[in-house]
């Protein structure tokens, strides 16, 4: 085996003249470069496993991210932009960063949701202020 890799990496056994390889070469059996070819396809597969697979995953678990996004969230965009998220259309989100300052971003820019505002954490606001929620009724 070891002589296989020294004959490969050195295009012809070690030691051999021209010539002389070109005659073992002839008498060499059919179907050595068979071997090369299983080499380079394991290269490529392994290639194609180590890199491509990881990137799919990613994006895919991006989109599962994006499409989760609701009114509320707080996230952080690629830029490093922190913000909750005021509303969203088919391909932007309007967030608000400060007071009174409103950004429209790519959904693609979101980065990550910080924290999201969940149906629980609506149910606690409702019961800390109760008053509240009485007075917007009344109101309609």
């Amino acid at each position: 085996m070891y002589e296989k890799i020294l004959d490969f990496v050195n295009f012809g056994p070690a030691g051999a003249s021209d010539a002389q390889g070109v005659t073992e070469q002839a008498q060499a059996a059919p179907g050595g470069g068979f071997g090369s070819l299983i080499f380079l396809l394991v290269i490529l597969v392994l290639m194609w496993v180590m890199l491509f697979l990881p990137q799919r995953r990613q994006e895919k678990k991006h989109k599962e991210m994006i499409s989760s996004l609701k009114k509320g969230d707080k996230i952080v965009t690629s830029a490093g932009i922190i913000g909750k998220i005021v509303s969203i259309s088919n391909d932007t989100i309007r967030i608000a960063t400060g007071d009174r300052t409103e950004i429209d971003i790519t959904k693609n820019a979101v980065a990550g949701i910080l924290s999201s505002k969940s149906s629980a954490e609506e149910k606690v606001s409702e019961e800390e202020n109760p008053d509240e929620k009485e007075d917007v009724e009344k109101k309609k």
